[in-house]
């Protein structure tokens, strides 16, 4: 009965603990920024504490307390500095930002600092963590069970609490509390395990008549047993590997499942869950057991056996919807249980055994347990900051993977005596037989599989033609570069990160990355530095640089891998935006960036990765906001990215609104698709001249980039306002800001897209559109007067934006376009192209004789576009010909020879489809020819 409520006391603890280690992981990140180094240090420090804790409970100068009382302040401890931090650390973050910036350029320096913070903060907490399970094993009522018993039990209920703090911490507490009622909640489960264990204190006689200054140890139960020194190598090997190998399984299964933080959990609890089982399920083996010592190397090489059997066998075929992004909680679970908890669950027998071997050899339980935890968390804290900077860079996944299947043989050796191999014992026969299958699972391992599943990854990518140009696995993720190509020419590029693309070039993400830098610069022409946070693909790097009278341009990126892929874009009008001498790159967490950098800019933008991303969450937040603000000049404005898609309307509305607080003079800008812009102006903002308004279009070079992006006039610009503060302010009033403190205000969830057509709709509307644009008092001020020219262009979007997200009649959209405007880019849109697909396939039909059939569709759009109807003519003839014309391009034809007055080509055209009066397309077509050409349509 004690052992059980013990561990039920252990397993609340457990829930405190990893709610209070998520809490601090989460602030920590914030105060002292989110890089790989960052994160590392962080969680280094995390486990210094708990070896800490280790040691002190190993030391036998540490003073003999009552074990339960004792618990009981140290839960207290928990609870009390735990909550302190959560409200400390942001506070320390915005003390300590003068010294983050005088330490600037001195990396080792900052890296330094931070390590020491971190551990400064954490040490208190953390190493009352480490003591509590050994000074419970030190209950006397405890001793009437086996150490080997006692402590695999109330290890694995310890751990199994773990398992539920990740789960509704991540799951539910957050999002219902906030990080700061989320540590009241975590807080409050330790008080609830210290007032537990005081009171079972209180009411055990043999606890309050025990002398507290005995230090009787145990009878040595196992004479034969290991040399202390090897098991405790044996303790920080495995605690090394494991952490390790935690690393590798996650790398590896965001290459099937969604980077979320409801994944990350996930995979987490999966990892936990099985250490606890184990632990457990040691308990029970070890009921009666008296030798733990003698399992150690057969639950090493079975951990070596199972850790590539489980990575061989994995199939996502078993699922019941084999999608190639998950992200449902019981998919994500049954994937990671598939490939972790088999060796989680050998690790939870393992240090139970490890603590019982140590214990055999030395009798004193709290000894015991404090030498095996500060071994275990030593090599804890080594195992992360060695597989992030050297194994995975150099090795990749796989061989990481395999590496820490020969350290479990390896220590399988180290943990073994003479007997353990021996034959005539089944022990040994049972260690030499599974030896022979580890070493034979290890050369026999075929190398190379880890290529499927990057294979699996960019297959959905791939189904474009796009084809894999370079693949990196890095610190924290691994990326793929995939192009493109049409008439064997560069046409885009996606740069996938993991299972999700992170950017790309295409025309259309093209517009608004781009837009990211020119709307800015040309409301504030006198910019003359600016930053990029985030780098992408480095379109929108590319637009700043347009911008000659910028002087300088700082970019932050956290991966340094982003940066080297720089050079591998090539497109037209583009070069390698970091050979320009103008620019500055730092490879940093961007929001430590702002806190750390003095610098004060003209401009701030991001080409940043989408919000529901794990640990993107911090650059959509209104604190982030803030920081941009407070590093613009006065006048200075921000551009960053609302992709309403991607989000509930919900969580639009939060982020949007935490723009708004950070920028009153804040703005929306779209062109005609679900990339929303938010603008933020520093003050007022100034009244653009006429010639202000049109200085990218009278520079050659800016004028081209910008038509490649569908921007071929100075009017269309200001045509892509959607709201102002006023307006903001009318949308979001009853809607709570995204915080740091309420991160689960952006859930991960998928978005509503009817809910979200509705929003858009009523922005994108024409005549809408024109009435915000005209009584917009932010528009009177920055605009130059240019009457109804404008107004137009509200009507090209609203029907671009229903061309994309309704099935509507291209050909009278096309007649629209034609007819009542002199922009190119909207009638290549509708016909399937863009320029850059014009660019190629004019340049196939300069370098090769006859004119290749797949250019024919861009050159006949490119000749409607120009209106040249003769030439298209001619293009959508040649590709009939050949035999290759769909009905619609025949339509296209008829229309054309219209257009160019050859009404008898027409006519004899049209016989070929007759007159299907239920095909509203060429319903309508020939009703349009017949009543303005005097066109026949057949019969």
């Amino acid at each position: 009965m004690r052992i059980a409520i013990v561990s039920g006391i252990l397993f609340l603890s457990g829930v405190s603990a990893l709610i209070f280690e998520t809490l601090w992981l989460r602030l920590s990140g914030l105060a002292f920024g989110n890089s790989v180094w960052a994160a590392a240090l962080i969680l280094s420090s995390f486990m210094a504490g708990l070896a800490l804790g280790g040691a002190m409970a190993a030391s036998k100068s540490f003073p003999r307390l009552r074990p339960l009382r004792f618990y009981a302040l140290l839960e207290l401890v928990i609870g009390l500095l735990g909550c302190t931090i959560v409200f400390a650390i942001p506070v320390l973050g915005q003390w300590l930002r003068p010294i983050f910036q005088a330490l600037w350029h001195h990396d080792s320096a900052l890296n330094a600092l931070r390590l020491f913070l971190s551990f400064l903060i954490l040490v208190l907490p953390t190493t009352a963590m480490g003591l509590t399970l050994p000074v419970l094993l030190a209950d006397p009522i405890l001793r009437r069970s086996t150490f080997a018993r006692a402590v695999g039990i109330l290890y694995g209920c310890n751990t199994l609490g773990a398992v539920a703090g990740a789960l509704i911490g991540e799951g539910y507490i957050i999002e219902a509390a906030g990080l700061r009622g989320t540590a009241f909640v975590a807080a409050a489960l330790s008080l609830v395990a210290a007032s537990l264990a005081w009171f079972l204190a209180r009411s055990s006689a043999a606890t309050q008549k025990e002398d507290l200054n005995e230090t009787r140890a145990e009878p040595i139960k196992n004479p034969s047993a290991l040399a202390r020194w090897r098991v405790l190598l044996v303790s920080f090997g495995s605690g090394f590997v494991l952490l390790s190998l935690e690393l590798v399984w996650f790398r590896f299964l965001r290459l099937y499942v969604a980077s979320s933080s409801t994944a990350f959990a996930v995979m987490l609890a999966v990892v936990l869950a099985g250490i606890g089982v184990g632990g457990v399920a040691a308990g029970v083996i070890y009921r009666r057991a008296t030798r733990p010592g003698e399992s150690l190397p057969i639950l090493l090489l079975l951990s070596s056996i199972v850790t590539l059997l489980c990575y061989v066998s994995f199939r996502i075929s078993f699922l019941s919807r084999p999608d190639f992004y998950l992200d449902a909680w019981s998919e994500i679970g049954l994937l990671s249980f598939w490939l972790i908890f088999p060796a989680a669950f050998l690790s939870g027998i393992l240090f139970p055994s490890v603590m019982a071997a140590l214990h055999a050899g030395a009798g004193d339980r709290r000894s015991s347990a404090g030498l095996a935890i500060l071994c275990n968390t030593t090599g804890a804290a080594l195992g992360p900051v060695l597989t992030t900077f050297m194994l995975l860079p150099s090795l990749g996944f796989e061989r990481t993977l395999i590496l820490n299947a020969v350290a479990y043989v390896l220590l399988a050796i180290l943990a073994s005596h003479r007997v353990s191999w021996s034959p005539s014992r089944l022990s040994g026969l049972t260690t030499c037989a599974l030896g022979l299958v580890s070493v034979v699972f290890i050369f026999a391992f075929r190398h190379g599989r880890a290529e499927t599943h990057f294979a699996h990854a960019r297959q959905p990518f791939e189904a474009d033609g796009s084809h894999l140009i370079r693949k990196i696995e890095g610190n924290s993720d691994t990326l793929q570069l995939l192009r493109r190509d049409l008439l064997g020419q560069p046409y885009y590029y996606r740069l996938l990160t993991n299972a999700f693309t992170m950017s790309d070039t295409r025309y259309q993400n093209q517009r608004y990355m781009r837009l990211f830098a020119y709307l800015p610069l040309t409301l504030r022409p006198e910019s003359e530095n600016a930053l990029l946070v985030c780098f992408g693909c480095g379109v929108t790097a590319s637009a700043l640089l347009h911008d000659s009278h910028l002087q300088h341009l700082d970019i932050v990126d956290i991966s340094k891998e982003v940066l080297d892929l720089a050079s591998e874009y090539v497109v037209p009008n583009y070069s390698n935006p970091l050979r320009d001498p103008r620019v500055t790159t730092f490879v940093q967490d961007g929001r430590f960036f702002l806190q750390a950098s003095a610098r004060q800019y003209d401009v701030i933008t991001g080409e940043p990765p989408p919000p529901k991303i794990a640990g993107t969450v911090n650059l959509y937040t209104e604190e982030f906001f803030r920081l941009m603000n407070s590093r613009l000049k006065e006048g200075g404005i921000a551009t960053f990215w609302l992709p309403i898609n991607q989000l509930k309307v919900g969580e639009a509305k939060a982020i949007l609104r935490g723009f708004h607080n950070a920028f009153p003079n804040t703005s929306v800008w779209a062109s005609s698709d679900y990339e929303w812009i938010m603008m933020g102006i520093k003050g007022p903002g100034r009244r653009l001249e006429r010639e202000e308004a049109r200085r990218f279009w009278n520079d050659p070079a800016a004028r081209l980039d910008l038509e490649r992006v569908g921007m071929e006039v100075p009017e269309q610009l200001p045509a892509l306002f959607l709201m102002d503060a006023p307006e903001v302010e009318r949308l979001t009033s009853a809607t709570l800001a995204l915080t740091d403190l309420f991160p689960k205000r952006l859930s991960d969830s998928p978005a509503d897209l009817a809910e979200t057509d509705r929003l858009a709709m009523d922005y994108v509307q024409a005549a809408l559109a024109e009435r915000r644009f005209h009584s917009s008092d932010l528009m009177a001020r920055l605009w130059p007067d240019t009457g109804d020219s404008i107004d137009p262009y509200f009507v090209v979007r609203a029907t671009r934006y229903l061309s994309e997200t309704r099935d509507t009649n291209k050909m009278e959209e096309l007649d629209l376009y034609l007819r009542k405007f002199a922009v190119r880019s909207p009638v290549l849109e509708v016909l399937g192209s863009d320029p850059s697909r014009v660019a190629i396939a004019k340049e196939a039909a300069r370098a090769s004789e006859p004119m290749p059939l797949e250019a024919l569709p861009d050159l006949a759009a490119d000749a409607l576009a120009r209106r040249d109807f003769e030439s298209a003519a001619l293009f959508l003839e040649a590709k009939r010909t050949q035999g290759v014309s769909t009905r619609a391009d025949v339509l296209l034809l008829v229309y054309a020879y219209c257009l160019s007055g050859h009404i008898d080509k027409a006519e004899a055209i049209a016989t070929t489809l007759g007159h299907d009066r239920t095909d509203r397309l060429t319903d309508w077509m020939w009703g349009k020819l017949q009543a303005e050409y005097g066109f026949r349509p057949p019969t």
